[in-house]
């Protein structure tokens, strides 16, 4: 589900990332690049778990986001999900957040 909030628009996902629905997942990626907003947020507080494919998305997607001026971040890293972006080191590139309220005060300049 996407939201926008002015130059803010949000992914939200509310499932775990799989063989089953990575597909869908990288769809909605694709989605969210292509809306007109320069400040991407991609809110996975409801996920628990993320396969390497899924991972690999996120960082294709950051990479394909910054090459159109954009920033894309990640809210709703808590728990095993924190575990596993720490594992891969994502917090080297990409910015992680607790909650989508942190990420959007980050973008907001607060």
């Amino acid at each position: 589900m996407e939201t926008k909030q002015g130059a803010i628009c949000t992914l939200t996902w509310t499932e775990d990332i799989t063989l089953n629905n990575v597909e869908s997942f990288r769809q909605a990626l694709e989605r969210l690049l292509a809306e007109q907003a320069d400040q991407l947020i991609v809110n996975m507080e409801a996920v628990n778990y993320i396969n390497s494919a899924g991972l690999g998305m996120i960082a294709d997607s950051v990479m394909a986001a910054r090459a159109q001026q954009k920033e894309l971040v990640v809210a709703g890293v808590t728990g095993s999900l924190a575990e596993i972006f720490h594992i891969v080191k994502f917090s080297s590139f990409i910015k992680l957040f607790a909650t989508e309220k942190e990420a959007i005060d980050y973008f907001s300049g607060e």
